[in-house]
C-alpha cells in the first residue's frame, strides 16, 4: 500500500512539472531605423526653334522643374547650332 500512495505521489509530481511552462518574450527596438526619401518630382519641356538664313541656326531649351532633395529647383539649358559654331548655356536656381 504504500508503495502505491508513493507511486501515485510521484506520478502526480511529475505530472504537475510536466505542466507548469514558462515562456519568456524579449522584444528589443530596433537599433537603426532607415527613413526612405521622398521620390522627387519633376517636369521637364523642351522647345527646338530654326532660325536666322536659310534655318541654319537652331536653338533647344530645356527647363526642367522640380522638388528634390534640395528643395524646389529649376533648371534651364539652352543650346545653339549656327554657322559659327555651337554653345550651351546652363543656369540652376534653387528656392
Amino acid at each position: 500500500m504504500k508503495l502505491t500512495v508513493i507511486a501515485l505521489a510521484l506520478a502526480a509530481t511529475t505530472f504537475a512539472a510536466n505542466a507548469q511552462t514558462t515562456i519568456i518574450t524579449e522584444e528589443r527596438a530596433p537599433s537603426a531605423v532607415i527613413v526612405a526619401p521622398e521620390p522627387s518630382t519633376s517636369t521637364t519641356v523642351t522647345t527646338k526653334e530654326r532660325g536666322g538664313l536659310l534655318g541654319t541656326e537652331s536653338k533647344t531649351t530645356t527647363t526642367t522643374t522640380g522638388s528634390g532633395a534640395l528643395g524646389d529647383c529649376t533648371n534651364k539649358t539652352v543650346r545653339k547650332e549656327g554657322l559659327t559654331g555651337e554653345k550651351t548655356v546652363s543656369k540652376t536656381t534653387c528656392d
